[in-house]
């Protein structure tokens, strides 16, 4: 009976110490497609940013260089984004963003008449109205966030330096789905071929040396084999036809 209370002491013992160990940066890590992407450098100097708004922080990164490793989303108490640090080092992740939102704030004079509350019932004189709180105990103990991190690797120089999409239109009364032609630019990476070619963000790439851009995979098929080489890109800008001739890099 007594190795039996051990054993079972040992085991809460365990489990307690791993729920204080656990990342929740990690276990809620999902990677993006390609799972092998990583950080050029043998032992990269991994930062740690406070994000700001989510789809502009994105873009910026994509034409800084840079391409998405995965994310990680949870609800919780506070963690500390040192976890996120740990874990973007643990992916050799060169950059992480983390978002935090509180969603279910209470502010500080409610805090306080909580306080005073607590205190005023606990208290054997209903009549004393003074109490002395300090700052730690005007945080809201029960308070949760929205955490969001983003994982960042540098890319090698890019051959022609799109991130492109290919879009879907949808139909609001018949709910059928059409794809466009062509490839629409979401990001261009900075001092790029395409940067210098004139290639904006919101073009539509139409052709790649006479060959019509139907799908993103494709589309970057065509460009590694003629790294290196002129390339002729036709696109599309406001519904006007564009042409641009430009040298790809090579890797």
């Amino acid at each position: 009976m007594q190795f039996k209370l051990i054993f079972v002491i040992l085991n809460l013992l365990s489990t307690l110490a791993f729920a204080e160990e656990t990342n929740l940066f990690q276990v809620n890590y999902l990677t993006q497609s390609n799972n092998s992407l990583h950080s050029l450098q043998k032992k990269p100097d991994t930062k740690i940013y406070a994000g700001m708004n989510k789809e502009k922080d994105n873009i910026r990164m994509l034409e800084d260089g840079y391409d998405l490793m995965g994310t990680s989303a949870f609800q919780g108490p506070f963690t500390e984004p040192n976890q996120a640090l740990k874990h973007a080092q643990s992916i050799e992740a060169d950059v992480v963003l983390v978002y935090d939102r509180k969603i279910n704030e209470m502010t500080r004079t409610e805090r306080l008449r909580q306080i005073h509350a607590e205190m005023k019932k606990d208290s054997k004189s209903e009549k004393n109205s003074v109490i002395e709180v300090s700052e730690a105990d005007l945080q809201d103990k029960n308070s949760k966030f929205d955490f969001y991190a983003t994982y960042w690797a540098k890319l090698p120089q890019p051959i022609l330096g799109l991130h492109v999409i290919k879009l879907i239109k949808k139909n609001s009364d018949t709910k059928e789905k059409k794809e466009e032609a062509g490839l629409k630019v979401i990001a261009v990476i900075k001092d790029s071929p395409a940067f210098k070619s004139g290639i904006q963000k919101g073009d539509v790439i139409l052709v790649l040396n006479d060959v019509n851009t139907e799908s993103p995979e494709e589309f970057a098929k065509s460009v590694f084999k003629q790294q290196g080489n002129k390339v002729k890109i036709k696109y599309a800008r406001d519904n006007e036809e564009k042409v641009v001739v430009t040298e790809l890099n090579r890797r």
